[in-house]
């Protein structure tokens, strides 16, 4: 199986938009979502290429997931406004285009739709609707150069990835 050079990561479940009082930004993982976001951690550590960078959306549930990541990788998070909700699929494109190593990998944590409008811009599929669909929690590998076409490697659920952390802890 061809290790991926791209991994993109939703965050965790987080609570419910209408329950939530404050900006949309600050609205964090539930206790599941936190629980689940080191499970997740755990298995995809086991999946990555050694040499990884790791980018965040700047928004708190995907900081939140990324942080148990960044600490299985023992890497750093570093947080970029294109990963937030909203934005194009061509605008990361063009900054992955710049952020890929030659060596190694780089693993995104973001939001829905955008992950999935990414992947299938990332997979060549026209108008960016493809076979990857991200719920909370999952994750998915692409291999390739960019701007692509990339291969997809694997798409992981969440319940998937805890069950992969529980056989890791074994």
């Amino acid at each position: 199986m061809q290790e991926p050079r791209l991994v993109l990561v939703r965050h965790a479940q987080a609570g419910n938009p209408g329950d939530w009082d404050g900006p949309d930004r600050d609205r964090p993982l539930t206790a599941k979502g936190q629980v689940s976001a080191v499970r997740m951690a755990q298995a995809l550590g086991a999946l990555l290429p050694a040499s990884v960078e790791l980018l965040s959306s700047p928004y708190l549930r995907a900081r939140q997931t990324a942080i148990p990541l960044a600490q299985a990788l023992d890497v750093p998070v570093r947080h970029k406004k294109w990963l937030a909700p909203g934005q194009p699929a061509g605008l990361e494109v063009e900054a992955l285009t710049r952020r890929l190593p030659e060596n190694g990998g780089l693993v995104l944590v973001g939001h829905e739709p955008d992950l999935s409008l990414l992947a299938g811009c990332l997979l060549g599929v026209p108008g960016g609707r493809g076979p990857v669909r991200m719920g909370k929690g999952d994750a998915c590998g692409l291999a390739g150069s960019l701007p692509g076409p990339m291969t997809l490697v694997w798409h992981l659920p969440r319940k998937i990835l805890e069950r992969l952390s529980e056989r890791e802890a074994r």
